[in-house]
């Protein structure tokens, strides 16, 4: 009795050790029917990750401004800053603007 189970072990470790068919098969990757038709057209477009990396660089590249500050007067900030009268009419002399080529932040408005 102790051999016929020793045969049958040994068959049992001698069946796993030989790969089946089966066990080729599901080696290789399993593809569902979607992602075979959608392969081609996922590769011609540009990722997703790629578009906002390339966004974020331009708004990092780009200094965000936020509009000027109003103040009753206004002075020069730095040696860059102009002093600038705009929309004048008839009526009234306009405003006085400040504008800054290097900083956007120096922008003010009197009025």
């Amino acid at each position: 009795m102790a051999s016929s189970s020793l045969i049958s072990s040994l068959r049992a470790l001698s069946l796993r050790t030989a790969p089946t068919a089966r066990q080729v098969l599901r080696t290789q990757p399993i593809r569902n029917i979607s992602q075979t038709v959608l392969a081609p057209s996922t590769t011609a477009r540009p990722a997703v990750a790629t578009i906002n990396a390339t966004r974020a660089a331009q708004a990092i590249s780009q200094q965000q401004t936020r509009g000027m500050k109003v103040h009753s007067s206004v002075k020069k900030r730095c040696e860059h800053c102009k002093v600038v009268r705009r929309k004048s009419g008839k009526r009234h002399r306009g405003y006085l603007y400040i504008i800054c080529s290097a900083n956007p932040r120096h922008k003010q408005r009197q009025g």
